[in-house]
């Protein structure tokens, strides 16, 4: 079974929420506020944390905007149709 784009999008968004959740877990006895005293390491998976969570808003907004357009394409479409005879 192939997946709509709108499945895709939901998985891809889940997914990424995983693993901004286990990342985030595993960093948890880091200190995210000291980078002076953190490993490079530490700071990378800090950055990719950031990194995810910003991914995840504008994949979220794509979908969002995404689904407005279509609506309103239907609508369009809809009133641009002539009117019934009655």
């Amino acid at each position: 079974m192939i997946a709509t784009p709108r499945e895709l999008l939901d998985t891809s968004i889940a997914q990424l929420q995983t693993l901004t959740a286990f990342l985030g877990d595993q960093l948890g006895g880091c200190a995210v506020g000291s980078k002076s005293s953190a490993t490079p390491e530490v700071i990378a998976c800090q950055e990719i944390l950031v990194s995810l969570g910003a991914l995840i808003v504008k994949v979220q907004a794509a979908g969002q905007l995404r689904s407005v357009c279509f609506r309103s394409e239907q609508v369009r479409s809809l009133s641009s149709r002539s009117s019934p005879p009655w």
